[in-house]
């Protein structure tokens, strides 16, 4: 239906918030055309004596606008329908603390004029709860260089403008149909005063009177959020939402299960594409893949390489990182200047059309993709991801952070049993992994080491954070045999050298090795099998048993303190005050480097580990502890026995233990040596800047725009190009 030039009254409460107002007027007035709307200033009575005189010069520059002060504070709730009551057309409730890009009106308005049942309309923003893009449910910082109209730019180009129903419209910028305001009424001024919660009210009646609710999707309007309700927003918050569960008891358990399915993850990574399309700098950008995201919850070794890495280089790379969690679901975040962002990928997307994914993440403009670890990721991403890199020209590096790619156990463990795996010089057959790769993959163990190994054999560069791993791989993959450069991780805090190691603190007296700390998160992985067993062994000898990062233990023994997880930079006060004497490192599977024996190192404690892996080949060479057998529990007790028992050879191993923490690599040595070889494998490329791709929203995105929950309306088909069932 053609509506080109019904009225349209943009209502703009206000209530202090000077230089907010300004901003806000400023850009309506730039970007609003048209002598068919009216610009409808409601003052609630500011007590800043500025706002007055700054209205009557806005109202000097552009006649559509109309200043209406009120003589007494009515409240936002109050304040707005007034001004839409006295209103015969249709109604923009823009809040004072936004700003507007050019054209915003006319596409606000041609969506809610594209069916006869639209009641509301709200526009993407940084700051808007389920409309914020790229994260949503957060406030998302504006990257440098690009202001609201180059956002904007970047709505209309990845946006549908198809209909995007949402559960509840968001109040800082929304279009109401006056047909819709007339069947469904105002904000209800008893229930919400002053404002927070009334919109979320006024939608719930519009969907109950059969309306829609839509997200407009190819506008962006920028909302600095709290503004006007400073002062005393927070606690009107949580009672209006009480209020507002009270009316309609379904609403909190509706929004959550919105929140749970996130219908609206197309839109948040289109506009995550295009931003990050359009924020392309001059330095080189570098996709990492990885098995969890960073930046939030408990994290292992992995984790923490690349967060030093990508804090480290930041100013050389912009950093792009994309992981999984365990059901396949991807997540691309971002850092720059210190500020993540980030938007989602669901993993039954990336499955089924993985092509169209990879195009669309290379077209950013990636330099180099480095796969830290691909455990979660789809196979099939993974494999379209090499394929279109090579057809490209972007370098990939792959680096083994354990053995995912030759078990599914990832640590070379029978999945079935707990022992040493005895499959890799053989065919490759392992019946104690078969059902784990079955049920995680659908193949067998032999297919997964050819799929995956291959993938490996394919990238330009192959790392390894020590000698023992490479050997490891080599010896399951001998075309690698020779092309694994080893890269150990860096740590920090490493300062001085072996000749400048204190004496001691004389007050502190002498540490002995009868409290001795067990590192890391647990599980059998990391020894538990065991451990119980050591304790009971070794109950004569009077030690306390600290284990630091896990949250239980499974004994019953009196002299097992659990602290919990600790964070790594207050470990060395924890390790002092609990006077820990030894670490004990127990893990079955041959690590590839072990961030918990340089902790201990740095630490000047002396460890009893295991003889498997880089924890064994490091002990060797910078001595500093003594190997032990993981599976042999007696073996563990009787190294602990000696270490209780030598002195001598105890101070030795603690003096060889600080020296060992002074070699460690350090953050900036690390950051150099990546620098350098991001440098050499891109060979000066840097991606070309091309058109933003053209992101055609796929089936799998558009599942849920109608019919997230029971829509109110019955949709057919949608101008011949969207069928909703």
């Amino acid at each position: 239906m053609a509506h080109d030039h019904p009225p349209i009254d943009v209502v703009i409460p206000v209530f202090n918030g000077h230089d907010a107002v300004e901003r806000c007027l400023s850009s309506v007035i730039r970007g609003t055309h048209g002598d068919h709307v009216r610009i409808v200033v409601a003052d609630d009575a500011s007590t800043d004596v500025r706002i007055s005189k700054l209205l009557e010069s806005f109202a000097a520059m552009d006649e559509r606008i109309q200043v209406i002060r009120r003589p007494e504070n009515l409240g936002f709730v109050r304040n707005c329908n007034l001004a839409m009551q006295e209103s015969g057309a249709d109604i923009v409730l823009l809040n004072s603390d936004t700003e507007v890009p050019n054209g915003w009106l006319e596409r606000l308005h041609r969506l809610a004029w594209s069916g006869d049942r639209i009641g509301s309309v709200t526009p993407l923003s940084n700051n808007a709860t389920i409309c914020s893009v790229p994260t949503w449910l957060e406030s998302n910082q504006i990257p440098d260089g690009l202001g609201v109209d180059a956002l904007d730019v970047i709505a209309q180009e990845t946006g549908t403008g198809e209909w995007i129903e949402i559960p509840t419209s968001i109040g800082f910028c929304v279009y109401y149909r006056r047909s819709a305001l007339g069947e469904a009424g105002y904000f209800d001024e008893k229930l919400f005063d002053k404002g927070y919660g009334e919109e979320n009210d006024l939608a719930l009646r519009m969907r109950d009177s059969g309306l829609l609710n839509l997200l407009c999707d190819t506008v962006y309007v920028y909302h600095e959020g709290g503004v006007s309700f400073a002062e005393e927003g927070a606690r009107r918050l949580s009672e209006n939402l009480d209020a507002l569960g009270s009316v309609w008891p379904t609403y909190h358990q509706l929004i959550h299960d919105y929140i749970v399915r996130n219908p609206l993850w197309g839109v948040q990574a289109r506009f995550g594409l295009g931003q990050l399309h359009a924020a392309r700098s001059d330095r080189l950008r570098v996709l990492y893949v990885l098995h969890s995201r960073l930046w939030s919850g408990v994290i292992g070794g992995t984790e923490f390489h690349v967060m030093d890495l990508v804090e480290r280089i930041e100013g050389h790379t912009d950093p792009l990182i994309l992981s999984f969690d365990e059901h396949g679901n991807g997540l691309l975040q971002w850092r720059v200047g210190g500020v993540i962002g980030s938007f989602p990928l669901p993993g039954d997307s990336l499955s089924i059309n993985p092509v169209a994914w990879v195009r669309r993440l290379l077209g950013v403009g990636v330099d180099v993709v480095h796969i830290q670890h691909a455990m979660r990721s789809p196979l099939e991403f993974v494999e379209a991801l090499l394929d279109r890199a090579e057809d490209v020209g972007v370098p990939v590096i792959w680096t083994f952070h354990d053995y995912f790619t030759l078990c599914p156990s990832a640590h070379l463990l029978d999945a079935r049993s707990g022992d040493a795996c005895v499959s890799l010089g053989s065919d490759g057959t392992c019946t104690g992994c078969e059902n784990l790769a079955l049920v995680s993959a659908g193949m067998s163990v032999v297919e997964w080491r050819r799929r995956w190994g291959g993938l490996t054999e394919r990238c330009a560069r192959v790392l390894a954070p020590s000698p023992a791993a490479a050997a490891i791989i080599e010896s399951a993959q001998p075309t690698l045999r020779g092309r694994i450069d080893i890269e150990p991780h860096g740590v920090a805090g490493v300062t001085g050298t072996a000749e400048e190691l204190p004496e001691g603190d004389p007050e502190a007296g002498i540490v002995e090795p009868r409290h001795i700390a067990i590192l890391g998160y647990g599980g059998a992985h990391k020894g538990d099998g065991v451990l119980n067993n050591v304790v009971d062994l070794v109950t004569d000898l009077n030690v306390t048993w600290h284990l630091l990062g896990r949250k239980a233990y499974g004994g019953d023994h009196d002299n097992v303190i659990v602290h919990g997880n600790y964070d790594r930079d207050s470990l060395p006060e924890i390790l002092r005050s609990s006077n820990i004497g030894l670490v004990v490192l127990l893990s079955p599977w041959p690590e590839t480097y072990s961030y918990t024996l340089s902790e201990a190192w740095q630490c000047g404690l002396p460890v009893i580990g295991s003889r498997l892996g880089a924890i064994g080949e490091r002990i060797e060479i910078w001595g500093g502890g003594v190997t032990v057998d993981p599976f042999d529990a007696e073996d563990i007790a009787g190294a602990v026995r000696s270490a209780v028992a030598d002195t001598e050879s105890y101070e030795r191993l603690s003096a060889e233990a600080r020296r060992a923490g002074l070699s460690l690599r350090t953050l900036t040595d690390m950051a150099t040596a990546y620098e350098e070889l991001y440098d050499s494998v891109a060979g000066g490329r840097h991606a070309a800047l091309m058109a933003p791709p053209i992101l055609e929203p796929d089936l799998r995105e558009m599942e849920g725009w109608l019919g997230a929950f029971v829509s109110p309306v019955e949709i057919g088909s949608r101008r011949g190009r969207l069928a909703w069932s």
